[in-house]
């Protein structure tokens, strides 16, 4: 059971440690101009980030469901139910680059000379850098949630 444990816990860090690196990408892409080319890897990068975000889900659920600790331990720890808030604020505040990311892609395709107005980029890089910040919080919420703090 410890190797099975230690097994989920090293698929959940992985997959959040490439979530973190799109994010990263992202915020570093969104201070180039961003026309064709640097539209197209901005959706590019984005799909890195909507997979991790899937599949730290799916380690998640499978941590709390055959990891050590179990339903019991998680469904009565409050910080566990913050993270589980501070990451759907964090995947809702996420639709709108994903989506705005899309809609420059087919600019792009459609109009060779398109650039993306800088006012929406630098939007886009606010709402990017308020994920990140949010992700610091949901750490926080796990090292808390880790050592049963609040239970």
């Amino acid at each position: 059971m410890l190797y099975h444990d230690a097994g989920l816990a090293w698929l959940h860090f992985i997959f959040a440690f490439v979530l973190v690196g799109a994010l990263v990408a992202e915020l570093f892409i969104l201070r180039l101009p961003v026309d064709g080319p640097v539209a197209k890897l901005l959706l590019r990068v984005d799909l890195f980030y909507g997979a991790a975000s899937v599949l730290i889900i799916l380690a998640g659920v499978s941590r709390v469901l055959w990891g050590a600790k179990g339903w019991d331990y998680y469904s009565e720890q409050p910080f566990f139910w913050a993270k589980m808030g501070a990451f759907l604020l964090i995947g809702a505040l996420s639709a709108l680059p994903t989506r705005t990311f899309m809609r420059w892609k087919r600019a792009a395709d459609a109009d060779a000379t398109f650039i993306a107005p800088e006012a929406e980029v630098k939007r886009m890089r606010s709402c990017v850098m308020w994920e990140t910040h949010l992700l610091a919080l949901l750490l926080l919420f796990a090292s808390f949630m880790a050592r049963a703090i609040g239970s």
